[in-house]
C-alpha cells in the first residue's frame, strides 16, 4: 500500500467496524502513516467511545510508535467541538500530526469546514476529497440529515411472480422473503433508527420488528 488513496481505502474499511454501533453518529476510520507505512489505526467503534482519530493515537501509545510528523488519512473531517469527547482537532495538534488527508467534509452545522480551518490555523497541511464519493457514501444517512434535515428513508418489499405484495386476505398469510432477502431485512433494520410498517403487517403477521443475525 503506497498511496493515498490505498491508504484511505484502509481507513474505509476500519470505519466498517462501527457499523450498527455509532448511530446517530457517522461511521469514521483513520489510519496514521510514516514514510509510507501505517503505523496506527483506529475508528469510530460506539457512541460515547474514542472517535477514529483518537483511537489511532491511543493505538500508536499502545505500540509505543510516536505519532509526531505522522499523516492522517481520515474519512471524516475532524471534529473541533467538545461532545461526548474532546475535539479531534485538538487531539491531532496534541499528537504532532503534521499533515491531516479528509476524505469527505463534514456537512455538521457544528463543523462544517471549522476542523480543517482549525488545523491549518495551527500550521497543519491539510487535503481534502481524496476519495470522497466512497467516504460519503458509507455515511450516506448522517450526510442526508446534515444537509437535508429530514432522515434517510430505506423502503423494503418483497414481492411475489405477480407482483403482489400480500395475498388473499381471507387466507393465511404468506412469506414471499428467501432466506437471502429476509437476511438483507435484518441488516437494514440495524442500520435504522425506526421502523414503519403498515397495519395489515401488524394484524396478519404480527411482526416482532427485531434485528436477528449472526453477524448484526
Amino acid at each position: 500500500m503506497d498511496d493515498g488513496a490505498g491508504f484511505m481505502r484502509r481507513a474505509l474499511e476500519l470505519a466498517e467496524l462501527g457499523r450498527h454501533r455509532v448511530m446517530p453518529n457517522p461511521m469514521v476510520g483513520c489510519v496514521l502513516v510514516r514514510d509510507g507505512v501505517i503505523v496506527a489505526e483506529g475508528w469510530h467503534d460506539h457512541v460515547g467511545g474514542l472517535h477514529a482519530e483518537q483511537m489511532a493515537i491511543a493505538d500508536a501509545e499502545a505500540r509505543g510508535v510516536t505519532t509526531r510528523g505522522t499523516t492522517a488519512y481520515v474519512t471524516l473531517e475532524p471534529c473541533n467541538h467538545f461532545g461526548r469527547t474532546p475535539p479531534c482537532t485538538e487531539s491531532l495538534l496534541w499528537a504532532g500530526v503534521d499533515r491531516v488527508v479528509i476524505g469527505a467534509m463534514d456537512p455538521n452545522p457544528t463543523v462544517r469546514g471549522g476542523g480543517a480551518e482549525a488545523l491549518q490555523q495551527e500550521g497543519v497541511a491539510v487535503e481534502v476529497g481524496l476519495l470522497e464519493a466512497e467516504c460519503e457514501g458509507q455515511m450516506g444517512a448522517f450526510m442526508h440529515w446534515c444537509k437535508h434535515r429530514r432522515p434517510q428513508v430505506t423502503l423494503k418489499a418483497a414481492t411475489d411472480s405477480r407482483g403482489r405484495i400480500d395475498g388473499d386476505p381471507s387466507e393465511p398469510a404468506e412469506r414471499f422473503s428467501s432466506a437471502g432477502s429476509l437476511a438483507l431485512a435484518h441488516e437494514l433494520r440495524a442500520g435504522s433508527m425506526a421502523i414503519l410498517v403498515g397495519v395489515n403487517t401488524v394484524v396478519r403477521d404480527d411482526p416482532s420488528l427485531t434485528v436477528r443475525g449472526p453477524d448484526i
